[in-house]
């Protein structure tokens, strides 16, 4: 259809937005968001369909009716600036973040929003998809390959490879040693822990690493050989600390102990750091074509491959 010369409602958001914007409580990621919810929003004023009468202001655009059209265009991917492969669908998590904009530009514009039930996080279960895997990895990979890089960037990029190539668990990627892998990072040897312990043992496996892990896993063993200078002894943990922390026990002078850099990786550690980079790199892509949010837990990266170890050993039961 042809665009009016002005919309009420329109003006009305972009004051809204530049308002909520501008403000230094607004997180840059959050604005990022923000941006990218108004200009679904202008896309859906503008397309045949879209209730006329949203258009003649803010309050009414925020009405159950066309917020309604708005976020069923959203969540089948109609309303997307550039054409993407694949279904274009949106997660639950993208949903919920576009109602969260609604509710912020709303309270801007000093309007009501008229949102639906929040819909559930299930959805977060599904494995991750491979180009989501593939965009996980070359940001990871961008910030890995700055001069200065953060040794945590680093590690982790080494981790996500070692994931995607063996589909270890949180537990069995901390359980590794310097000695599983190969002199020149072309296998590793990882021991699998079964959930279900009283029914199926331990189960040793070699697995194949592609080129791109093994590159990031060199960088990570440089980083490494950095880190453990201050541990007293010798640590054989391939996955290391990157910063010092409290041993949760006290000093002769009732202080926190704390434990150096360099120390092995615990599985809440590992835990905490791929979500913590999960948040921000969810929140840095945000708008990007093709991004959908990555569930928070490593589990989901794990269940989205199915690698074939070049050898599988499972111990006698006797």
């Amino acid at each position: 259809m042809t665009a009016p010369a002005r919309l009420p409602a329109l003006e009305q958001l972009d004051r809204a937005l530049l308002s909520v914007a501008s403000q230094e409580s607004t997180s840059a990621s959050r604005a990022r968001q923000l941006r990218w919810v108004a200009g679904e929003l202008r896309r859906a004023v503008m397309r045949e369909g879209f209730p006329a009468e949203a258009r003649a202001s803010l309050a009414a655009l925020f009405e159950a009716g066309p917020v309604g059209v708005y976020l069923d265009w959203a969540a089948r991917g109609d309303l997307r600036a550039r054409a993407t492969a694949g279904p274009g669908t949106s997660t639950v998590a993208s949903i919920r973040v576009r109602m969260d904009c609604l509710e912020i530009l709303a309270r801007a514009g000093s309007v009501p929003v008229a949102l639906p039930e929040r819909p559930a996080m299930q959805e977060l279960r599904e494995p991750v998809g491979s180009r989501q895997r593939s965009l996980l990895q070359s940001w990871l990979e961008a910030g890995a390959d700055r001069p200065g890089a953060g040794a945590g960037r680093v590690r982790l990029f080494a981790l996500v490879g070692m994931v995607l190539d063996t589909g270890a668990r949180v537990g069995e990627l901390c359980a590794l040693r310097l000695d599983d892998l190969a002199p020149d990072l072309t296998t590793v040897t990882v021991v699998r822990r079964p959930q279900a312990r009283s029914i199926a043992a331990p189960t040793t496996e070699v697995h194949e690493l592609s080129a791109h892990t093994r590159a990031a896993l060199q960088r990570w063993l440089d980083v490494r050989e950095e880190l453990i200078v201050d541990v007293v002894g010798s640590t054989t943990a391939l996955w290391v600390s990157v910063r010092g922390n409290h041993a949760g026990v006290l000093d002769a002078d009732g202080q926190a102990r704390l434990r150096p850099p360099g120390m092995p990786l615990m599985p809440r550690g590992l835990a905490r750091a791929y979500t913590k980079t999960v948040v921000q790199v969810n929140a840095d892509m945000v708008g990007q074509p093709g991004w959908e949010p990555l569930p928070y837990r490593l589990e989901q990266l794990r269940r989205a491959i199915e690698p074939q170890p070049l050898e599988a050993v499972k111990p006698h039961m006797g």
